[in-house]
C-alpha cells in the first residue's frame, strides 16, 4: 500500500461520520503527537540525540535509541553483514544527526513487514490533519 493510500485509509477510518467524531479524533492524534514530542525532549536531555523506536504493535517494546546505541547498531549490521539494515541504520543516524539541534523528534516506526524513519514537525502535522480532516468532509 502507497504512502498516500494508507494515509487516505486511515482518514477514512479517523474522520468523516460525524462532527463530535472528527473532533475527538483530531485531538487524540494530536494528543498522541504531543506526547511523542515530550517523550523524544526527556529522552534526549538524559541520553543525547538519537531516535525514539516505536514498535505499534508492541509498545512495550518501545525504546529510546542514543546515537551511541544506533552507531553500535551499525557496526553488528555490518559485522553480521546485513546491508539493508545497516544502511537503515545510517539513515537513521545521519537524520539524528542533522535534527540534533532542533526540536523535532526522530521517530522509528517498527512493524513485522517493515521499519520508517521519521521527523515529526508539529506544525506540518497540524496542517496534515487539518487537511485529513477537510477531505473527509467532502468524501
Amino acid at each position: 500500500m502507497s504512502h498516500s493510500n494508507a494515509a487516505q485509509k486511515l482518514s477514512n477510518a479517523l474522520f468523516g461520520e460525524s462532527e463530535v467524531k472528527n473532533r475527538i479524533a483530531l485531538n487524540a492524534v494530536k494528543m498522541i503527537v504531543g506526547d511523542i514530542v515530550t517523550l523524544y525532549n526527556e529522552f534526549k536531555n538524559a541520553e543525547g540525540a538519537g531516535a525514539l523506536v516505536f514498535n505499534p504493535e508492541s509498545p512495550e517494546k518501545s525504546q529510546f535509541m542514543a546515537l551511541r546505541d544506533i552507531q553500535r547498531d551499525i557496526a553488528i549490521a555490518e559485522e553480521a553483514m546485513d546491508d539493508n539494515l545497516k544502511k537503515f541504520l545510517e539513515k537513521v543516524q545521519t537524520i539524528v544527526v542533522k535534527e540534533s539541534s532542533s526540536e523535532k523528534p526522530v521517530v522509528i516506526m517498527i512493524t513485522r513487514d517493515s521499519m520508517s524513519v521519521h521527523v515529526i514537525d508539529l506544525n506540518e502535522t497540524e496542517e496534515r490533519l487539518k487537511e485529513a480532516l477537510d477531505a473527509s468532509k467532502h468524501k
